[in-house]
């Protein structure tokens, strides 16, 4: 029953917006790569936690499983060997790795990771300009039966698509983690002598301290919802194999396959309301 806006931001325009309130909520919260911003701005009151959105946000560095398997690469060291195999067209003496998005904490981060593993040495790095253009890369190698590395993350379609292969990293600590953050930060720090995984956190939902005042029925529906990591893989992969682009018919699916996981979320009213939809929905 409320007017909602959707708002598509980068990393950097959330942490900007939503302290001062220009937008109410973020579903998509990756507490791991802003871990001071986040403490800060929880410390001060600005946001509030309403609990996590799924069950943890992998990020990762991947290969396909087939090359994974016919070359022997488990890890990000077995790359400096390995780097003919992801030729650069545009530079044949290196590979090719595809970072995160430019614009994204991860673009950044990655960029200390693969200089401490010493991956920089064997391959350039190039950053696409959104999260599209990066699923596009890393698919049209896949589907071509090509070799290809990058990053990337889960709950995604890609990664309920293809069969891949997570290159191990050196053990996450919270030392290290600071220390490659730092290291993204100040050029002066760099190069490291090491990296280490990304955490696995819950992703969050996130709201500005003004919402539970505006809306609190929706506060407490909030609270109570966890959408899942792998439906959510499920549905993107569905979404994908049926060249479905439309959010409502994403979340559809999801509605009509998971209803024993939001049922509890919302009030016996809305859940009648909600089933009446979908079944005019088709």
């Amino acid at each position: 029953g409320y007017p909602v806006e959707t708002v598509v931001s980068n990393t950097i325009g959330m942490q900007e917006a939503l302290p001062k309130g220009k937008v109410d909520l973020n579903l998509d919260g990756w507490q791991q790569n802003i871990a001071d911003w986040y403490k800060q701005e929880l410390e001060q009151g600005d946001i509030v936690n309403l609990g996590m959105t799924y069950e943890g946000g992998p990020q990762f560095f991947i290969i396909p499983k087939w090359v994974s398997e016919q070359h022997q690469i488990e890890t990000v060291q077995d790359m400096t060997d390995q780097w003919a195999l992801f030729l650069d067209p545009q530079d044949p003496s290196k590979g090719i790795f595809y970072n995160c998005p430019i614009g994204f904490r991860c673009h950044k981060l990655n960029e200390v990771k693969l200089e401490a593993y010493g991956l920089t040495r064997y391959f350039n790095l190039l950053s696409p300009a959104s999260n599209d253009a990066l699923e596009a890369a890393l698919a049209r190698h896949q589907e071509r039966l090509q070799p290809v590395v990058g990053f990337y993350w889960a709950p995604t379609a890609l990664m309920g698509a293809y069969d891949w292969h997570v290159l191990e990293e050196p053990p996450h600590s919270d030392a290290c983690r600071d220390t490659v953050a730092a290291a993204s930060d100040d050029l002066n720090l760099r190069p490291l002598d090491h990296a280490c995984a990304y955490e696995n956190l819950p992703v969050d939902k996130l709201a500005h301290r003004g919402l539970e005042g505006k809306t609190p029925d929706v506060v407490d529906m909030l609270r109570n919802m966890n959408v899942g990591l792998d439906p959510l893989n499920e549905t993107l992969a569905w979404a994908s194999r049926s060249g479905v682009q439309e959010a409502e018919k994403k979340a559809a699916y999801y509605l009509r396959n998971y209803e024993d996981r939001w049922r509890a979320w919302v009030t016996p009213k809305a859940f009648e309301e909600i089933k009446e939809a979908l079944e005019k929905a088709g």
